[in-house]
């Protein structure tokens, strides 16, 4: 089949949760369909990436103005040094801030509300779009961002849309997070404004969201949870629950493979996501010293893997925290060690726990951040929403070797049953077979 695919995300590097599960589901549909790429997000370095896309998948081409005279690439570019370039953009953009601005632990900027995704396509999408109408089979969009897709005026090609999560929980889990954090307690008038700020904001995503999805042929979502919230808005909406895969660049570690269990203390997230921010902080401030009561220091440094920025890094001290940076092999680093997920913000499949069963590494998360996956409390992982909580599964793992070999195990073989490739490859699938098949039916 051939398909057209709308997203402000190019899937590459997979270096974030939204990227990692495009990547690695267009991979695992490889060997069976066509995939056409129309990305929504204006990049200088667009042209370089896709080049090192298109080398990773040979069945996924994207859309986009070659170079002309000496800006063309010349020779093989390895994967590394494409992801170079990028970080170098990213840091060039976030250099970018207006003066005076300030992430220290005091006055770092935090967003006020939740970001806005209800946002027209530009007209360069637009002409993309256009010139592959010709072409596709299907049209499929990725994101909030591209939901303006629902109404392109194209009756002859059924249009699917994959929300990654979906947007009204995630605003209002964004307000109920500013509530733990404390922020407005002591300014009843601030309180106040908030409240209605939440209220309206929330209302608001909730209502778009449904009304664009509504002029979809079908919808995906990655979890049960976020296609009842759908649903909750517009029963008759048509939608689907169909995961991603384990992250492709994960390498796959069986419980008998690992040699070690260091069983020291990881994260896997970038800091340009906020829930990420907010996660580290929430353990930094209130599970962290917990921990210090009870462990040496060397004992309780948390590993961060992914792209924070130097500003981002500031406020943590290097006792506490290690960032280790965009990690080529992440298996290495997860495998034998606790992943921990203390987020409270976001809606969705969580990437990042995918790839720590997948690589044997048991598993402490909130409630919010297991959401989708399946993983049960005292099973294959412990569900902590409280500081003192979490503090304690964590002692549990390291105290207990056998005990975390347990839940990983039972977490991996879960994990690789239900979202392996092949798995999720059948049942996508399956739902590109129906909408199609409905699609002329009714045409």
């Amino acid at each position: 089949m051939k398909i057209l695919i709308v997203t402000p995300e190019l899937p590459w590097p997979p270096e974030t949760g939204g990227k990692a599960s495009q990547f690695a589901t267009l991979k695992a549909l490889a060997n069976d369909h066509e995939f056409r790429i129309v990305v929504t997000r204006a990049s200088p370095l667009l042209h370089d990436l896709a080049c090192a896309l298109e080398r990773e998948l040979p069945h996924v081409t994207v859309m986009r103005h070659k170079p002309e005279g000496n800006q063309a690439i010349q020779g093989v570019v390895s994967p590394k040094k494409w992801l170079q370039r990028g970080k170098t953009l990213l840091r060039f953009m976030l250099q970018r801030r207006p003066a005076g601005s300030s992430l220290d632990k005091q006055q770092r900027v935090v967003p006020d509300r939740p970001y806005y995704p209800f946002v027209p396509l530009a007209t360069e999408s637009l002409c993309f779009i256009e010139g592959q109408l010709g072409w596709a089979e299907l049209i499929q969009a990725e994101f909030h961002e591209s939901l303006y897709t629902a109404f392109l005026p194209v009756s002859h090609i059924p249009k699917i849309f994959i929300c990654h999560q979906a947007h009204g929980r995630f605003s209002r889990r964004f307000y109920e997070s500013t509530q733990i954090e404390g922020r407005s307690a002591n300014d009843a008038h601030a309180h106040n404004c908030q409240s209605l700020l939440a209220a309206t904001d929330t209302a608001a995503a909730c209502a778009l969201e449904a009304l664009f999805m509504s002029h979809f042929t079908q919808i995906i979502t990655f979890t049960e949870e976020d296609k009842q919230s759908l649903h909750g808005q517009d029963a008759s909406l048509p939608i689907t629950v169909s995961p991603f895969p384990i992250p492709a660049d994960c390498m796959i570690v069986p419980p008998a493979d690992v040699t070690c269990w260091n069983l020291q203390l990881f994260y896997v997230g970038s800091g340009l996501w906020y829930p990420n921010v907010q996660a580290v902080e929430w353990f930094c401030t209130h599970v962290y010293p917990l921990l210090r009561e009870q462990l040496p220091v060397e004992a309780c440094i948390l590993h961060v893997i992914g792209h924070w920025t130097e500003e981002l890094r500031q406020p943590f001290s290097h006792e506490v925290v290690s960032f280790r940076g965009y990690a080529e092999n992440i298996s290495a680093a997860l495998s034998g060690n606790i992943s921990i997920n203390p987020v409270f913000t976001g809606a969705g499949l969580r990437t990042k726990l995918l790839a720590s069963a997948a690589c044997t590494s048991p598993i402490v998360t909130t409630s919010i951040g297991c959401e989708g996956v399946g993983l049960r409390h005292g099973h294959n992982c412990f569900v902590s929403d409280t500081a003192e909580d979490f503090a304690a599964a964590i002692l549990t793992l390291m105290r207990n070797q056998p005990t975390a070999s347990l839940l990983a195990t039972r977490a991996f073989e879960h994990v690789l049953h239900r979202f392996g490739p092949e798995a999720v490859r059948q049942q996508r699938n399956r739902i590109y077979e129906h909408v199609c098949h409905q699609f002329s039916s009714n045409s």
